[in-house]
């Protein structure tokens, strides 16, 4: 590298200064050929040593070339530079990249929401509805209602459904899995399955009870993992305001793996029935075997707790009723066992609580408030 500096060094030093003594000399020649035959010897000499040392030209470098030169080097830099990022970046399924697009709802937050692909929003007013989709998924059931649905052939139609605190929906998927979504979650999901794949994107609580076609494996994104089954029973919770994501594996196999965010260069785990993977928001991943049921019963509107944390039960509670409950440190550390059932009121369930704990609650300003005796 150092030889080929001192080459074009050389070529821009040594080349201007012999052009300018060749202009030099051109340009004396004229001058004393039309000279000034007035003028005595002597003041002619100094004339023309006067013109001459103003002819003197100095030596331009020509910058244009090293310039050209520094600017292919950064357009080296920079295309490696993006060469880089990209290949870090993660491939990102369409149905995660138009979830992300974050779809705006209108009206009342409370009612339960299916968003079709042309954003047409149909209301349920049941805060426990029933949606099936049949045929070729065309065509969908609400509760009673039947809906029609325009697909397209060329790219799929992807569907939301939007379920707040204090509402539950079940869902038949076009494949005929059935899907359990808690309060406060939403799916995203295609309106038809691709050939060969089936792919759902998961906000909040559900439990799957997928259809088994070995041909188009199954997968659920939720948060920055992916859960790929070809068919099984299980539940994942992954809710925003959690630290962490859970999945418990109620029958079959499951398969868990970071599709984007710090954990991507981490091996798949594959996750064994009776088993729960938590994982962190650092992708710190955790697997021990567990009582199915008290992750699971939510969606028969029970909760079977055993030596269950009170904050955690509580904060279920909040989620199933949409009903603020703040707890102090005391109580938050207790735990609780036994079955709740969820179908009645709130207070009965609370009543049940602070009569097996040290816990009593009080109503202020539209929140609960539960603490220690």
């Amino acid at each position: 590298m150092d030889n080929g500096n001192n080459y074009h060094d050389h070529e821009e030093d040594g080349m201007p200064e012999a052009s300018g003594a060749l202009q030099r000399d051109r340009m004396l020649a004229i001058v004393r050929a039309s000279g000034n035959e007035q003028l005595p010897d002597g003041e002619k000499a100094a004339l023309w040593q006067k013109i001459a040392t103003g002819m003197t030209v100095v030596p331009t470098r020509r910058w244009w070339p090293q310039l050209l030169k520094a600017a292919a080097i950064l357009l080296l830099v920079i295309s490696a530079g993006i060469w880089w990022y990209q290949s870090r970046q993660e491939s990102i399924p369409a149905l995660v990249a138009f979830a992300a697009q974050k779809q705006p709802l209108s009206g009342d937050s409370a009612l339960t929401r299916m968003i079709l692909g042309n954003n047409r929003q149909l209301v349920i007013r049941n805060n426990r509805a029933s949606i099936t989709y049949h045929g070729s998924g065309g065509s969908l059931q609400i509760d009673s209602q039947r809906v029609s649905q325009q697909l397209k052939e060329d790219k799929p139609v992807f569907n939301t459904l939007v379920v707040p605190y204090g509402n539950i929906a079940v869902l038949q998927l076009e494949d005929g899995t059935n899907v359990w979504l808690n309060a406060g979650s939403r799916l995203v999901y295609p309106a038809v399955f691709s050939k060969n794949k089936r792919e759902v994107l998961l906000e909040g609580e559900a439990y799957f009870d997928v259809q088994q076609e070995a041909a188009r494996p199954f997968s659920v994104y939720a948060a920055d993992m992916q859960v790929a089954v070809l068919g099984t029973a299980f539940n994942i919770s992954a809710y925003k305001d959690d630290n962490s994501t859970q999945i418990v594996l109620a029958s079959g196999s499951v398969q868990l793996k970071a599709f984007r965010g710090t954990g991507t260069d981490k091996a798949p785990v594959q996750l064994q029935p009776g088993h729960r993977a938590v994982i962190s928001a650092q992708a710190d991943m955790e697997v021990g075997a567990v009582n199915i049921a008290a992750f699971t019963s939510w969606k028969d509107g029970m909760i079977d707790a055993s030596h269950m944390p009170l904050s955690e039960i509580l904060k279920k509670l909040s989620r199933y009723y949409n009903q603020p409950i703040l707890t102090d440190a005391r109580s938050g550390r207790e735990t609780f066992s036994g079955k709740l059932n969820l179908k009645g009121t709130m207070n009965d369930v609370l009543d049940i609580i602070a009569a097996s704990t040290s816990g009593k609650y009080e109503e202020r300003e539209n929140k609960i408030i539960f603490r220690t005796r």
